[in-house]
């Protein structure tokens, strides 16, 4: 059933989420595609299937219903108005520049259609097409065929679309890898039974110009009605994030005071700003010390703020956590991913130990690999709840409920694949849904 969107800050408790389970696209990934694709090495599929289920089954546990993409969309080719399947399936083929296939692949049926539209498409599966350019390129460059190229990093929800407050905004993927995941997102939760029934802005992810391009949901945290908190990085740019906050967000949301806007370094590392900061309870963040314990003028990421009616201001003299307890208080306190040791920061930085998921105030999903961040989370009261693959399931279930019930707890999970896409329990999930509390 379709349901409104309310996400208001980052740590209520978490009750509707979407994600994507990896399968065919994974496997149909090579060594020659890893650059291209944005991936730093190939990852074992069926260990990358467990562990994600392994996290589904958390936020299953924990009171989250839990949508499939790729299930939406089979449900939205369904449901659509033909004339919007036709744009979609268009859209789709004219980005991978292989236009000739929309009007064979608009008449697959709709499973069959929505697992294509993920995993990718090949020219043999196509045999009636004429002769082209593009089809003799694929045979003589690529021994898989493709005409559609597959979407391993769709498994990273948090970035095609991005709910804040009352709707979802479309996000504008950076690179053209990932341009499809933003139309195919869109457009499942738009259609789909169980997607949204609220606004969905910045509906088409190309009509602005090119200048307006690189929005993505890493990069976007909801801290509360009041303040947004925006990552300027190597996938959002400076002139949609201002045009965002100008055209759409100020004008929508009268409570809304200020975006503040973290100027990342240009590094894949630090891709999004979830990939230094995520909050894990009220007044309460985990991050990479060294770039948020700064100023810019230390050697610290740069804040702007933004604010209706006034010029985007420099922030200068502060760090992003001055910048935080300025909005939440004085005793807003950093837990500093890997720790207070310099060497254990970055690696743990680089392994996603400050990218939590919170599935409540004070309960966090992170990788156990990430010892010395739960190690420092330990320190403020987190019990670590060890939850793996090898477990049985009813013993799973009942960790996770006692968990639940802790003051603070992190639940470790296995993610030794998971985390060599470069991305964990927040970059895998995309919240529709955060109870009022």
């Amino acid at each position: 059933m379709r349901a409104p969107v309310q996400i208001n800050d980052e740590i209520s408790p978490l009750r509707r989420v979407v994600v994507h389970q990896p399968g065919a696209e994974i496997v149909r990934m090579t060594h020659w595609d890893l650059e291209r694709l944005l991936f730093d090495d190939l990852l074992s599929p069926a260990e990358t299937a467990l562990e994600h289920q392994l996290m589904v089954q958390i936020l299953a546990d924990a009171g989250a219903e839990v949508l499939e993409i790729t299930e939406l969309l089979a449900e939205a080719v369904t449901r659509a108005p033909i004339a919007a399947l036709e744009q979609l399936v268009h859209r789709t083929c004219e980005l991978a520049g292989v236009s000739e296939l929309g009007p064979k692949l608009v008449r697959w049926p709709g499973d069959e259609l929505a697992r294509a539209l993920v995993s990718g498409v090949h020219w043999r599966d196509l045999p009636d097409l004429p002769p082209s350019l593009a089809r003799i390129r694929a045979r003589i460059s690529d021994p898989r065929d493709m005409a559609l190229n597959p979407l391993p990093n769709l498994m990273f929800m948090r970035d095609p679309c991005i709910a804040i407050y009352d709707r979802v905004i479309v996000g504008r993927m950076a690179t053209p890898a990932r341009a499809r995941e933003s139309l195919l997102t869109a457009f499942a939760l738009e259609w789909a039974d169980q997607g949204v029934s609220g606004e969905l802005s910045f509906a088409d992810p190309h009509a602005q110009p090119q200048a307006h391009s690189g929005l993505e949901g890493g990069d976007v945290l909801v801290l509360s009605p009041e303040v947004l908190m925006i990552g300027c990085s190597e996938r959002s740019q400076p002139q949609t994030i201002e045009y965002l906050a100008r055209e759409v967000l100020f004008p929508s949301f009268a409570k809304l005071e200020r975006v503040y806007v973290v100027m990342l370094p240009q590094q894949r590392s630090m891709m999004h700003l979830d990939t230094v900061l995520t909050q894990v309870d009220t007044g309460l963040f985990l991050g990479h010390a060294p770039l948020l314990g700064r100023s810019l003028a230390d050697g610290g990421a740069g804040v702007v703020c933004l604010a209706p009616g006034r010029a985007p201001q420099l922030r200068e003299e502060l760090s992003v956590v001055d910048v935080l307890r300025e909005s939440f208080g004085p005793d807003t306190t950093l837990v500093a991913c890997g720790g207070e040791d310099p060497l254990h920061q970055e690696r743990e930085q680089w392994t996603d130990g400050a990218n939590s998921i919170c599935l409540a105030p004070g309960k966090i999903i992170l990788y156990s690999r990430n010892v010395r961040t739960i190690e420092a989370l330990a320190g403020l009261g987190f019990e670590h709840v060890r939850v793996s693959t090898v477990q049985e399931l009813d013993h799973r279930k009942e960790l996770v409920r006692a968990g639940m019930a802790a003051e603070r707890t992190v639940f470790g999970f296995s993610g030794s694949e998971l985390s060599r896409g470069r991305g964990g329990g927040r970059c895998l999930t995309m919240p529709l849904r955060r109870e009022r509390t």
